[in-house]
């Protein structure tokens, strides 16, 4: 992992992180988000997330959700909302967690997050679809797992959702998931973002 992006994995307790809030529309509807320095897109929802976000709406979810390094939760949020699921997010850093379920709060969404090691933490092994916006600068090592615990925690015939990015390896990591994924495909491409479907069978 490189070492300016340790931030993402670790919280300093040491160190006083400034908090942010801002609002954000969506589909005719108003939300709050809470942030700190120390997570990633503080001050507003990144291009990934919610391109990712939008495109999966449109598979008409149901059922229990894993939401795979969930950072303040924006992903869980949004899909709670506007879908019929229920969504369990995680995430390594402690405060990411902390901003998550204080952003469920806000806004009245029935989820939670919870600190986990990728997926080592979670003991459910049968969600009806995992979606994440893994941390792609942070090494093949790290993604390969986010891909494989993606898998191991899916019922058959779930559903894995990732957003990638064509200049940062998207054709390497799609590769890398149609060895895990029998049935693999791109759903949408849009101004380099790539979101990808696997499904467990």
């Amino acid at each position: 992992m490189e070492q300016k992006f340790n931030h993402y994995f670790i919280t300093d307790k040491t160190r006083e992180y400034k908090k942010h809030k801002f609002e954000f529309m969506f589909n005719g509807n108003k939300y709050f988000f809470v942030t700190e320095d120390g997570v990633f897109s503080k001050s507003q929802i990144d291009d990934g997330s919610l391109f990712l976000v939008k495109t999966v709406i449109g598979e008409n979810l149901v059922g229990d959700g894993l939401d795979l390094g969930c950072g303040y939760g924006a992903i869980s949020v949004l899909l709670a909302s506007n879908c019929k699921v229920k969504m369990l997010a995680c995430d390594i850093n402690e405060r990411a967690v902390e901003l998550s379920n204080e952003n469920f709060k806000l806004n009245n969404i029935n989820a939670c997050a919870v600190i986990s090691n990728v997926a080592d933490g979670i003991e459910k092994n049968n969600f009806d679809f995992v979606i994440s916006n893994p941390p792609i600068r942070v090494g093949n090592s790290i993604l390969f797992k986010f891909f494989a615990d993606s898998y191991q925690k899916l019922r058959l015939n779930g559903s894995f959702y990732a957003v990638l990015r064509k200049k940062q390896g998207a054709e390497t990591y799609i590769k890398k998931l149609k060895e895990i994924y029998n049935n693999c495909e791109i759903l949408d491409k849009h101004k380099g973002y790539v979101i990808v479907k696997c499904v467990k069978n």
